[in-house]
């Protein structure tokens, strides 16, 4: 690993992967798309990015 990715891996928000999971899921459903339509995975892919954001904005687990 080079110095250049090891310090963006060590800066990178730590809910990173959760938002990337949220928007690639988003980005390929059909359902997510359509304004009006409602998405489980999408929600629950959304909820988990939102927690994840709250937990590190307190700065701690809860």
């Amino acid at each position: 690993m080079t110095a250049v990715e090891q310090t963006s891996e060590e800066t990178r928000a730590p809910f990173t992967d959760e938002w990337r999971a949220a928007i690639e899921h988003a980005a390929g459903c059909l359902a997510c798309r359509t304004p009006g339509t409602v998405c489980r995975e999408g929600q629950q892919l959304l909820r988990a990015y939102e927690e994840v954001a709250r937990q590190t904005r307190s700065g701690g687990d809860e």
